[in-house]
């Protein structure tokens, strides 16, 4: 988790509050060290490891603890957060992928509770400190949509239920691999929705909110694979941006710029739930996956994580 003060591309004369989770490493640092290179620019950081954080972080920032495994962490932040200034962005970033499924402190399958339920509750807790004009970014991934076909097993459904306890789903993956990939390309899908639902859910108290999914492209060199045994960790950031070249291959350091670009760019103000993906050294928006654009599976989504999550 990050809350980041820096000088406000929007209006140059008063800082920018932002608030950030994964900044820490991979693409989220790439995007956090361009939005706090400005001379006036304030860092205050929350992360899983407080003592662990990077020097580029740790020297600019002051760090709290912010484990997304556990929903009462995310609870405590937000209250940490309750007299702070107005967040301007709200960055969620942070993301995992395990090879073998886990369970989360609350009971839920550790993907789509750090991925999915974290960021959702973090969203509805901290919207009511959202400024005028304020944004909400978070980072989903191409593997959604099956259309893309990147190699990852696509999502099958957006069953909360089903995902937060996958024993209960008849049709589940029995290799733990396959499932591992799938739970995060299913995270990912859940994350575009929310960012589409909450454009929904916020249009008539807060229309001036700026919503957005952000799609990093293929970013070998992130970490995300680092729970892989090691030949296939070292095929995934080694061998794979060698086969996998194109538009859509990228590295932390170019998503991140245009992570931040998406953060503090006047051009993107006027998005409402919009899907954003690295198309080389461009940002572009396109059409999420068709599953993801079903207005039905992602209200009830919406209602059954809120339920999970304790917000009724």
């Amino acid at each position: 988790m990050i809350y980041l003060t820096v000088s406000n591309p929007l209006t140059t004369s008063e800082p920018m509050n932002i608030v950030m989770t994964g900044a820490t490493s991979g693409i989220g640092l790439a995007a956090a060290l361009r939005l706090i290179a400005g001379p006036d620019s304030h860092l205050i950081a929350g992360a899983r490891a407080p003592a662990k954080a990077p020097a580029e972080i740790a020297t600019k920032a002051r760090v709290l603890p912010l484990d997304l495994a556990r929903l009462q962490s995310v609870r405590d932040f937000a209250a940490a957060l309750a007299n702070d200034p107005p967040i301007d962005v709200l960055i969620l970033n942070a993301g995992l992928q395990t090879r073998h499924q886990q369970v989360s402190a609350d009971g839920f399958e550790m993907t789509f509770a750090v991925n999915h339920l974290a960021h959702y509750l973090l969203a509805r807790l901290l919207v009511p400190q959202m400024a005028n004009g304020g944004r909400i970014i978070l980072t989903s991934s191409g593997t959604h949509d099956p259309d893309l076909k990147t190699g990852m097993p696509p999502p099958l459904h957006a069953d909360a239920g089903k995902l937060a306890h996958p024993k209960s789903d008849p049709d589940r993956d029995t290799k733990a691999g396959v499932a591992g990939r799938r739970a995060y390309s299913t995270s990912k899908l859940c994350n575009v929705m929310t960012a589409r639902s909450l454009a929904t859910h916020l249009a008539g108290d807060r229309p001036d909110i700026m919503l957005a999914a952000f799609d990093p492209g293929f970013t070998p060199g992130t970490g995300l694979a680092r729970d892989y045994p090691g030949p296939l960790n070292l095929i995934f950031r080694h061998v794979m941006p060698l086969v996998m070249r194109g538009e859509r291959t990228s590295t932390p350091e170019n998503s991140g710029r245009l992570l931040a670009d998406l953060a503090s760019k006047p051009d993107y103000q006027s998005t409402r739930g919009g899907y954003f993906a690295v198309r080389g050294k461009q940002l572009v928006e396109t059409p999420p996956s068709k599953l993801a654009r079903d207005a039905t599976v992602a209200e009830r989504l919406w209602t059954d994580s809120a339920a999970m999550v304790g917000l009724g």
